[in-house]
C-alpha cells in the first residue's frame, strides 16, 4: 500500500485563497441582490397587468363560492 502525503499550502497562499473566495462571495451576493431587485420589479409590473388582475378576481370569486 502506498501512503499519499498531502501538501498543505503555506500560510500566505492560504490567506490569498481565502481572500479570493471572500471576494467571489461578495460579488455573488451583489449579483444576487441585483437579480432579486429585477425579479421584484417584474413581479410588480405583472401584478398591474390586466391578465393577472382578471385571474386574481376569478380566484377570489372561486373562493367565495
Amino acid at each position: 500500500m502506498m501512503t499519499q502525503s498531502t501538501n498543505l499550502p503555506n500560510n500566505e497562499k492560504f490567506k490569498q485563497g481565502a481572500e479570493k473566495l471572500r471576494q467571489a462571495c461578495q460579488l455573488l451576493d451583489s449579483l444576487n441582490l441585483i437579480l432579486d431587485d429585477a425579479i421584484t420589479q417584474i413581479e410588480s409590473e405583472n401584478h398591474r397587468h390586466p391578465f393577472y388582475l382578471q385571474k386574481l378576481e376569478k380566484a377570489k370569486n372561486l373562493i367565495k363560492s
